[in-house]
């Protein structure tokens, strides 16, 4: 007879089935806790069972305890999400969840890097590259850009229009433009 895993959990197994969560766990990292702790921004709706099921089942690490605390936001005045401002209006955001996990076993982070200067140099500014190529592209200046390859045929046509060489023939598209026809 083969055992599951389930049925060797140190713990009674929640119901919920979780094959493709669609939730952000952050796993934050916590220099002043100690190494048999771990701290996580988790949604508001999450329970402390739920984490010790998600850990368990996705990272196989067995918790000792869960503790949960939701840090209520500022209320500021007017909603930052609005265009405009709301004077005399008071608005409270979302409350963040941390949960602090108690491990079975030590987790050490490992030791920051002195300078991230030659990580991934290349790729680095090859996505800069892309990224300013892209922002030229759908920025508010867009329509301001000029294909060339595209003035260009657009100058040939109109030369052989000029000189005789086509005909011009109004087009059936909704457009208007019409098409050129060789002689």
């Amino acid at each position: 007879m083969a055992l599951t895993r389930a049925t060797l959990t140190p713990f009674r197994v929640g119901t919920k089935e979780l094959y493709l969560p669609d939730i952000t766990i952050a796993f934050l990292r916590t220099p002043t806790s100690p190494p048999s702790t771990a701290k996580f921004q988790v949604p508001p709706w999450f329970s402390k069972l739920d984490l010790r099921d998600y850990l368990y089942h996705v990272y196989a690490v067995r918790t000792l305890s869960v503790r949960s605390y939701v840090k209520q936001s500022r209320v500021i005045e007017g909603d930052p999400l609005l265009p405009r401002p709301q004077p005399n209006r008071w608005h409270r955001p979302r409350p963040t969840k941390f949960m602090t996990v108690e491990l079975e076993r030590p987790f050490v982070w490992p030791e920051e890097p002195e300078s991230y200067d030659e990580w991934n140099k290349t790729e680095m500014k090859e996505s800069e590259e892309t990224q300013k190529e892209l922002a030229e592209a759908n920025g508010p200046g867009k329509d301001a850009i000029v294909n060339k390859d595209r003035r260009g045929k657009m100058r040939e046509q109109a030369k052989a229009l000029l000189e005789g060489n086509v005909k011009w023939k109004a087009g059936e598209d909704r457009k208007g433009s019409g098409r050129l026809l060789g002689r």
